[in-house]
């Protein structure tokens, strides 16, 4: 079925992330209006900058919600009558957006991340029913969307995608600093490293889509022969908690998430 874009979206903050969507939503032709009052002209081309709230409320019936989280609560309560709002803030949740939104409202909450920026963000939201069609229509082309059926597991979201850009550019840095460490230049190290993890996610991702049921350590296996280099790189990892850190960081990121619902 063809995408249908909405015709005008509001935006409530244009950060880096309010930002992106901005972006994304112009390409596809919807019309963009934003109110940001650290902001006195948009720093997006086709961005339509109002300096009211009350006016950015005229313009469309569809609004993305991109500040602080300790900021949603208030700024739904700005507006005057029921429309559909999208908030992408960590830890505050649909029922806080529903109380606060005027009553008749759609709400939608997204945890987006920074790849979002490039089109290529890892989203979770959660909604009723009634307004999957509008999360789908606002997330369209943004990256990869998933729909979360408790909403308990948002906050496993920010955790894993929301916080993950910021896993794995430490550990691109620790594989740079590895081969700086063994003679190469930083440049060398770091280029290699980049094409390493983004080339090996490509990798994966044909294979997968060709067997759905495979599994990571599978592929790990093909280039871990017995006796070689990466069976000794793997056993230096796991003795250094490499796997269970990881978990540990992302069970942390959720725990805080949880932690900044509650206010």
């Amino acid at each position: 079925m063809a995408h249908t874009p909405f015709k005008s979206v509001g935006m409530v903050g244009l950060g880096k992330m309010g930002g992106a969507m901005a972006k994304a939503l112009i390409t596809q032709g919807t019309k963009v209006f934003a109110f940001d009052p650290h902001l006195k002209e948009s720093p997006i081309e086709g961005v339509q900058m109002v300096t009211t709230l009350d006016s950015l409320e005229k313009e469309a019936g569809l609004f993305v919600i991109a500040v602080k989280p300790g900021l949603v609560e208030p700024v739904l309560k700005e507006f005057q009558k029921p429309a559909i709002f999208i908030s992408i803030a960590a830890g505050i949740s649909h029922s806080q957006l529903v109380s606060s939104a005027p009553k008749g409202s759609t709400c939608v909450r997204v945890m987006p991340n920074l790849p979002l920026v490039a089109n290529r963000g890892a989203m979770g939201y959660y909604c009723e029913d009634q307004a999957v069609t509008h999360a789908e229509r606002l997330l369209y082309g943004m990256g990869e969307s998933v729909r979360i059926s408790k909403e308990s597991l948002m906050d496993t979201v920010t955790g894993l995608s929301g916080s993950g850009p910021a896993y794995v550019l430490t550990f691109l840095q620790a594989m740079a600093e590895g081969g700086l460490q063994e003679g190469l230049s930083y440049e060398e190290a770091l280029g290699l490293a980049m094409e390493t993890i983004e080339g090996t996610l490509v990798y994966f991702r044909e294979l997968r889509a060709k067997d759905h049921a495979l599994h990571p350590m599978e592929v790990r296996n093909w280039v871990t022969s017995p006796g070689g280099t990466t069976i000794h790189g793997l056993d230096a990892l796991e003795r250094g908690g490499f796997s269970t850190a990881v978990r540990d960081a992302i069970r942390r990121a959720t725990e805080r998430s949880k932690e900044l619902g509650k206010g």
